[in-house]
């Protein structure tokens, strides 16, 4: 395995830290990288299931200057575990709340250079429950039949990636479950 010889903070943002690790490889080769590290502790992103339905959300998404066809999703706040910030953020975005919630997977977006973590949840047994949340414009609320996701996606242009990481693995459900 490789060694982290040193790491230094390259810069800061409000949401990020640029950390500089200088890395050492077999035969003493050294490389330096930039990683992109977040100040939190990652971020849930819930597949809502309610008869034979699943509800997206549109979202504007600042990167892309456009919206954004997502699932609910969001930071996990301090004291929060997984779960718990999971229902709190359907309850903020969707208005609705789950009686039974797995986490399924745990995704790495870009492990080369970002530590950013997306704990993906499948939210079941769903009623309403609404919290205010912090986004500045309500969301736009898109519910569709869970044998239609396919054909729905494609007449979308704007689709967070995670989505499909996130619908590959809910079609594989047995494969990924963690306890």
């Amino acid at each position: 395995m490789p060694t982290i010889k040193n790491i230094s903070l390259a810069a800061v943002t409000k949401l990020f830290k640029v950390m500089k690790l200088e890395i050492e490889f077999g035969k003493g080769i050294l490389r330096d990288y930039e990683v992109i590290a977040g100040n939190g502790r990652g971020a849930v992103m819930i597949l809502p299931i309610m008869d034979d339905y699943v509800f997206f959300i549109k979202e504007y998404s600042a990167a892309i200057d456009d919206y954004c066809l997502t699932f609910p999703k969001g930071k996990i706040d301090e004291g929060e575990d997984v779960l718990t910030a999971a229902n709190r953020e359907l309850q903020e975005e969707i208005g609705l709340k789950s009686q039974q919630m797995n986490h399924v997977y745990t995704l790495d977006l870009a492990p080369g250079y970002i530590d950013h973590k997306t704990h993906i949840v499948i939210a079941q047994e769903l009623f309403a429950s609404k919290l205010q949340g912090d986004e500045p414009e309500e969301l736009e609320v898109c519910k569709c039949k869970l044998l239609e996701v396919q054909s729905f996606l494609a007449t979308h242009s704007n689709i967070d990636s995670r989505v499909f990481s996130a619908l590959y693995i809910y079609s594989n459900l047995k494969h990924y479950v963690q306890s």
